[in-house]
């Protein structure tokens, strides 16, 4: 079943996924009515409609931010606050220009100004177009609540605490929204800061001591954290992962106790996607091959050495999720919301902010300056198998962009996919080139329905 449906009259076709949400004319749209001869919003990546899109995503954020505004009871959110820290409180109006310092991708932060100088942030899922049912988002805050609950009470790494959660459509939640109540912690994002040489070894050396603290919490399953109160793991909840049944109820993926079961799964999901037509829409024949190789012949070899204990990793690991103070010391980590535990070399391959962008999705494999002397600290502190999976990490950072990717450009995939094929040595003899690749699978796959129906829809 489709996570969301079009929203043309009449169309019987499933919506693409992120694509197909438009925050401009606030529809879900499917792979036909998402052609410019249909869908005619001004597009960010051409030069000619650059200026117009932008103001009409301006508005469209001001609209967001108004409805927003009417749904939560500051006075019960100010209540709320002083009830469970006993301390006066004032929370500043929200206002689009004020609101924008404190609005991420997916959540707004409005700020619990206490008076004796501390401040909560109250953490509110955004609510669009672009939105998971309200289902999935409740399970999303209950799982980051659970995961700063199980890094704040097991481990030394600095993370918000937790003060209070709430679901959206909970009878107690007096707020009218989902919320999480938590620290607000001082610091600049680290993606934002310029490193010399030191500050660099200085921050590698931080994150290394995070990388062991969470090595030495392992759990049996991989999943999400799914409960503050029990810390047990729950299904897969990144977004590409979820689906509906008949009665619109949520289909999640796992937990899984095996790193093959957690892998095939999940490719399997994508091939559905792909042949639903709400994922990898310009290039799904190119999708629909790479996801069918690497099923049968790549998850089986890179999978046969991650048995047994599973780790916490976080997801979005892009570097604005680390907070640096002036002397680069790490004094926040934070948006875990999509946090789940997965194989050693999974959990511990490097943070994407180490790659050099340029080099990995042209598909060379090296490793960057960062990445070898991030693999060398860890090595220094003892810690070989960390060592090795950042020196070995390519294949999880490939496996991740190369099932469910689904990336806006579609002319990387190639680049991706060979980079993966290298990385794991498969097959054998290589192939030289995607387009070498490509028509032998075409062949070997001649005879797949899924593969006809593709050809035939195109």
């Amino acid at each position: 079943m489709t996570l969301f449906k079009c929203d043309v009259d009449g169309c019987l076709f499933p919506s693409v996924r992120r694509r197909g949400s438009c925050t401009l004319c606030e529809r879900h749209l499917c792979k036909n009515h998402l052609k410019p001869d249909f869908h005619r919003c001004p597009d960010s990546l051409v030069t000619e409609e650059e200026e117009e899109y932008f103001e009409r995503s301006r508005a469209a954020t001001i609209k967001e931010i108004n409805a927003l505004i009417s749904r939560v009871n500051v006075d019960a959110l100010r209540d709320r606050a002083m009830t469970i820290r006993q301390v006066p409180c004032i929370i500043p109006e929200i206002e689009y220009d004020s609101a924008k310092s404190m609005m991420g991708g997916m959540n707004y932060h409005i700020p619990i100004n206490f008076v004796d100088g501390v401040t909560w942030l109250c953490r509110i899922r955004r609510h669009n177009v672009t939105s998971t049912p309200l289902a999935h988002q409740n399970l999303l805050i209950e799982s980051e609540a659970a995961t700063y609950h199980f890094l704040s009470s097991r481990t030394s790494i600095p993370v918000p605490k937790v003060h209070d959660y709430a679901l959206c459509d909970s009878p107690s939640n007096a707020i009218g929204v989902g919320y999480i109540l938590i620290d607000k912690l001082d610091g600049v994002p680290l993606s934002d800061r310029v490193l010399g040489e030191d500050d660099r070894k200085h921050v590698l050396n931080q994150l290394a001591d995070i990388f062991i603290s969470l090595k030495q919490h392992p759990f049996s399953e991989i999943g999400c954290l799914s409960s503050p109160e029990s810390l047990s793991i729950g299904p897969i909840l990144e977004e590409c992962a979820i689906d509906t049944d008949q009665e619109g109820h949520l289909r999640l993926l796992g937990p899984f106790n095996s790193a093959l079961e957690y892998r095939k799964s999940s490719i399997k999901h994508q091939i559905q996607l792909i042949l639903r037509g709400e994922s990898y829409t310009r290039n799904a024949i190119d999708a629909y091959l790479v996801h069918r190789f690497i099923l049968d012949n790549i998850i089986d070899i890179i999978t046969k050495d991650d048995q047994g204990k599973f780790f916490l990793k976080h997801m979005d690991d892009k570097g604005d999720h680390i907070l640096v103070d002036n002397a680069f010391n790490i004094v926040g980590v934070i948006d875990w919301e999509w946090a789940q535990t997965t194989t050693l070399s999974e959990a511990f391959s490097a943070p994407l902010y180490l790659l050099d962008v340029g080099e990995y999705y042209g598909g060379s494999n090296k490793l960057s300056r960062e990445e070898s002397e991030f693999a060398s600290i860890l090595a220094q502190k003892g810690q070989d198998s960390l060592a090795s999976a950042v020196t070995q990490g390519r294949i999880a950072h490939r496996l991740a962009h190369c099932v469910g990717g689904d990336t806006d450009d579609p002319d990387s995939l190639p680049d991706l996919f060979m980079g993966l094929l290298k990385a794991t040595c498969v097959p054998d003899p290589p192939f030289d080139s995607w387009d070498q690749w490509r028509e032998s699978m075409l062949s070997r796959y001649g005879d797949d329905d899924g593969l006809k129906l593709l050809i035939e829809c195109s």
